[in-house]
C-alpha cells in the first residue's frame, strides 16, 4: 500500500502567520481592556445617574405623602381646639394618641399655648414643658388668624421634654417640628407635631445601600434636614446653594456639580412643603468601588497574554518537530499494516490493495479480490440503509467506525471492527479510502458464550427462589406454613431480645370445621380455609404472620404487640369471620351461605429471650384456646 508524505512546507511563510498572530492576539486582549474597563466605567455611571432619578420620584413622592399625613393631622386637632375643648377636656393625652397610634410619620401631637407652655399632648411626658419661643413662627409677621403650617428645625431628640434637658435620653432619634397656629379667645396657641425622621432614614436605607449615592432633604435655607449616606454633600462647601439655584429654575431635575465635578443630583422640590428631595452620586466613589474590577480585567489582560505567548511558542515549538514527524507518521503506518488487517479502495468503492493480514483472514489471493466491490464479503446481516448512512458519512470526506459481520471465502462469519479513512487530495476531495479491521471473532465467541453461561444461573436462582417460596407457602390458602412460621420466629425472638419488646401469639380453630368437610365435602372445607384466610389478612398489618399450622388449626405472631392490643385483633379476626356468612359452590349452579366461627386463644408476654420463652408462649397459647373451646366456642380467650 502506498502511503502518502508528500506534505507542503512553507516555513518562511508560516513564521510571517505566527508573527502576525502574536500581535494581532495582543492587539485585541488589550484593545478589550481598555475598551472594556472605559465601557464598563461610563455603563456605571449611566446606570448611579438613572438610579438617582428614578429614587428621586420614589422618595419624593414617598415624602410628600408622609407630609401631608402631618398637615391632615394638624389641621384636624386645629379644627377642635377652642375653649370647650380645653375645658372638657376632650383634648386628653389617650384621644390625642388614638389619633397617630397607627400612625408612623408623626411621633407626638402637643398644644402649646401663647407662654409656650404645652397643656394638651400625645405623649404625657411633653406635658407641662415649656417650648422656647424661638422654636415657634412668628405669627404677627404672617397674621394672627393666619392657619399656615410650618415648618421649624430638626432636633436630636426623641420629643420634645427633652429639649430642654441637658443631655438627651438617646441621641440617635430626631424629630422635624411642624407646627400650626390656632387662636382661642383671642390668645395664640399652636399645635405641634414632631416628624419622625427615622422613618424616612429606614425607608432609604432598605432602598438605597448603595455608598455611592446619598438620599437627602434640604429646605429652602439650603440647609440639610436628614440624610442617609450623609458625606457625600456634606464634604463639599456650597452644595445646598448650588441645588437652590437649580430649584429655583425647575421643581424638579437633575444637573452636574459646578462646584465638585465628582457629583450629580436629581431633586424634586414641592411648592406645599420646605423640604427638596435630593439623590446625589459621586463618581469618584463609584470609581474607586470598580478599581478592584479594573485591576482584575488587568490581571486577565496580563493573564491572557502570558497564556497567548505559551500557545505561540508552543506551536512555535511544535513546527520544529513537524517534518521529523512525518517521517515517523509513515514508520508507524508500516507497524500498523503488520497488525490490522488494511484494504484500501477507490472512491466508487472497488478494492485496490489489501495487505496479507487481511488475505490470510479472508481466504482470498489478492487478484481474486482486486477491483471488486466489498460486497463479495456481505453476511446478508445488514439492511442496505446500513451501507447507505456509512457511504453517505465516508463521501463526506468524515471518518466511520463500525463493526461488521463478514463471509470469508470459505462461506464463514467472522466478526471485524472497522474504521473506514477517507483520504483527502489538496482540494478536499476524496481520493481512497483505507480501511482498518481488527479480527474480534474470538471475543464475541466468548461474548456470546459468557452471555449464554449468564443466562443459565438466571434461569437457576429463578428455579431456587421459586422452590424456596413453594417450601415455605401453603398450597391450599397462600399464606406461610408451619416451616416459614418456625424461620419467622427466629427473628422475631432475636429482635424481642436486642430491643426488649413484647410479643403476642394468636392460636385461632375453626369451630365444627369436621362437620363442614363430612357434611359438604372436603372441597367445601378448601373453600372455607381459603375465604378465611383472605378475610384475616386484610384485617392484619404487614409486619404480623399467620401461618397455616395444619387443618383448620392457624397461628398469628404479633411483634411488638402488647396484650390489649392483642385482643382487639383477635376480636376482629373472630368478627370477620362470623358476621358475614361464607358462600359455597356446591356445584350445579348451587350455591349455600354458611356461618362459621372461630375460637381464638391469646398469649402475651413483654419480653422473650430464647426459643424455650418461645415454646411456653405458644403453650399458653393453646391453652387459652381450648379455654376458649370449653367456653362455648366463637370467643377469644386470653391466658
Amino acid at each position: 500500500m502506498a502511503v502518502r508524505t508528500d506534505f507542503e512546507v512553507e516555513p518562511i511563510k508560516f513564521r510571517i502567520i505566527f508573527a502576525v498572530s502574536l500581535i494581532s492576539a495582543l492587539a485585541v486582549i488589550w484593545s478589550v481592556y481598555f475598551v472594556g474597563t472605559r465601557y464598563v466605567q461610563e455603563s456605571a455611571i449611566r446606570a448611579l445617574k438613572q438610579q438617582t432619578q428614578s429614587e428621586t420620584a420614589i422618595l419624593e413622592d414617598h415624602l410628600s405623602r408622609s407630609l401631608d399625613v402631618v398637615t391632615a393631622r394638624l389641621r384636624l386637632v386645629a379644627a377642635y381646639a377652642n375653649v370647650q375643648s380645653l375645658n372638657d377636656e376632650r383634648l386628653r393625652g389617650d384621644r390625642l394618641y388614638e389619633l397617630i397610634q397607627e400612625d408612623r410619620v408623626v411621633r407626638s401631637l402637643s398644644l402649646v399655648d401663647d407662654n409656650g407652655r404645652i397643656v394638651a399632648s400625645s405623649n404625657s411626658r411633653n406635658l407641662g414643658a415649656l417650648m422656647p419661643q424661638s422654636e415657634l413662627p412668628d405669627i404677627a409677621a404672617k397674621g394672627n388668624n393666619s392657619a399656615t403650617i410650618s415648618f421649624g428645625n430638626v432636633y436630636e431628640y426623641r420629643d420634645i421634654f427633652e429639649i430642654t434637658q441637658d443631655t438627651p435620653a438617646n441621641s440617635s432619634l430626631r424629630f422635624w417640628l411642624a407646627s400650626i397656629p390656632v387662636n382661642i379667645s383671642g390668645r395664640i396657641y399652636h399645635w405641634i407635631a414632631t416628624i419622625n425622621i427615622g422613618l424616612f432614614e429606614n425607608l432609604w436605607q432598605r432602598i438605597d445601600e448603595d455608598p455611592n449615592t446619598e438620599i437627602a432633604v434640604f429646605d429652602y435655607q439650603g440647609k440639610r434636614i436628614a440624610a442617609h449616606h450623609g458625606d457625600i454633600s456634606k464634604s463639599t462647601q456650597g452644595f445646598g446653594k448650588e441645588l437652590l439655584e437649580n430649584v429655583s429654575r425647575t421643581d424638579l431635575g437633575f444637573f452636574e456639580s459646578q462646584i465638585n465635578s465628582n457629583l450629580f443630583a436629581a431633586y424634586r422640590s414641592s411648592t406645599a412643603y420646605p423640604a427638596i428631595l435630593t439623590v446625589v452620586g459621586d463618581k469618584s466613589r463609584l470609581i474607586e468601588t470598580l478599581k478592584d474590577d479594573h485591576n482584575q480585567a488587568k490581571f486577565y489582560a496580563l493573564a491572557g497574554s502570558l497564556i497567548v505567548l505559551l500557545l505561540m511558542a508552543g506551536l512555535f515549538r511544535w513546527y520544529l518537530t513537524y517534518e521529523k514527524s512525518l517521517a515517523e507518521l509513515a514508520n508507524q503506518i508500516r507497524a500498523t499494516g503488520a497488525h490490522l488487517m488494511i484494504s484500501e479502495s477507490s472512491p466508487d468503492g472497488k478494492i485496490l490493495w489489501a495487505n496479507p493480514l487481511y488475505l490470510q483472514t479472508t481466504g482470498y489471493r489478492l487478484s481474486e479480490i482486486k477491483g471488486k466491490s466489498h460486497r463479495i464479503f456481505n453476511s446478508g446481516l445488514y439492511p442496505r440503509s446500513f451501507y447507505k448512512e456509512m457511504w453517505s458519512q465516508i463521501s463526506r470526506g468524515e471518518i466511520w467506525s463500525g463493526t461488521f459481520r463478514n463471509r470469508n471465502k470459505a462461506g464463514e462469519f467472522f466478526w471485524v471492527k472497522t474504521t473506514v479513512i477517507p483520504f483527502l487530495d489538496p482540494w478536499k476531495r476524496v481520493s481512497r479510502y483505507v480501511a482498518l479491521y481488527t479480527d474480534i471473532t474470538e471475543s464475541i465467541r466468548t461474548s456470546e458464550q459468557v452471555d449464554h453461561e449468564r443466562s443459565l444461573r438466571k434461569e437457576l436462582s429463578k428455579k431456587n427462589r421459586e422452590l424456596a417460596i413453594n417450601a415455605n407457602t401453603d398450597t391450599l390458602t397462600g399464606v406461610p406454613n408451619r416451616r416459614a412460621f418456625e424461620q419467622f420466629r427466629k427473628t422475631v425472638i432475636e429482635q424481642a431480645h436486642r430491643k426488649t419488646q413484647p410479643i403476642s401469639i394468636l392460636m385461632l380453630d375453626l369451630d365444627k370445621f369436621k362437620d363442614v368437610n363430612d357434611t359438604y365435602g372436603h372441597v367445601a372445607g378448601d373453600q372455607v380455609l381459603q375465604e378465611v384466610t383472605t378475610r384475616w389478612l386484610q384485617q392484619m398489618r404487614t409486619s404480623d404472620i399467620l401461618a397455616r399450622i395444619g387443618g383448620e388449626e392457624f397461628a398469628v405472631l404479633l411483634p411488638q404487640t402488647t396484650v390489649a392490643q392483642a385482643e382487639l385483633v383477635a376480636e376482629k379476626l373472630r368478627d370477620v369471620i362470623s358476621c358475614t356468612p361464607i358462600t359455597l359452590n356446591l356445584g350445579d349452579g348451587k350455591q349455600l351461605a354458611l356461618v362459621v366461627t372461630v375460637s381464638i386463644g391469646l398469649a402475651s408476654s413483654d419480653r422473650v429471650a430464647d426459643d424455650a420463652g418461645f415454646d411456653a408462649l405458644m403453650a399458653q397459647a393453646d391453652d387459652a384456646l381450648y379455654k376458649a373451646k370449653r367456653g362455648g366456642r366463637n370467643r377469644v380467650a386470653v391466658n
